[in-house]
């Protein structure tokens, strides 16, 4: 079995966020039931973002906090499988329009379509458009 995890659930793997014992035990539990773990080239940059969004909106974190997660990030980074946007980038556009949803959501729906997996995501409404699509599964 394979599971796509989109940037929010690589967020709450590195930070303490709501959600985040959940998603490391999630992630966990599928690697030891011998799942692979894949992503696409985007999420590097929308987690970065994400982590940037928590020192400078949310005030939740502090710059060296946020560099010892970005830190995190890279070394979880380094043991996934990372699918380029480039190969899965008109399937992307039409399933973009299709569902109605963003190109960077759509990347995450159509790299679990193209690798057989699971999409684990933190997105409520991504989640609800990619389960018409892809076998998905919701942070709760």
């Amino acid at each position: 079995m394979s599971l796509v995890l989109d940037s929010n659930i690589l967020v709450k793997l590195v930070t303490g966020e709501a959600g985040s014992d959940e998603a490391r035990k999630t992630v966990t539990a599928s690697l030891r039931d011998g799942c692979t773990l894949h992503t696409v080239d985007a999420a590097l940059a929308e987690a970065l973002n994400a982590l940037w969004k928590h020192v400078k909106i949310h005030g939740d974190l502090d710059a060296e906090e946020a560099g010892l997660a970005a830190k995190d990030l890279l070394k979880i980074w380094d043991r996934l499988n990372i699918i380029p946007t480039s190969e899965l980038s008109k399937e992307s556009l039409d399933t973009a329009v299709t569902l109605n949803i963003s190109v960077y959501d759509s990347l995450y729906v159509t790299a679990a379509r193209k690798m057989k997996a699971r999409l684990y995501t933190a997105d409520k409404r991504l989640f609800e458009v990619s389960r018409k699509t892809v076998e998905s599964e919701l942070l709760a």
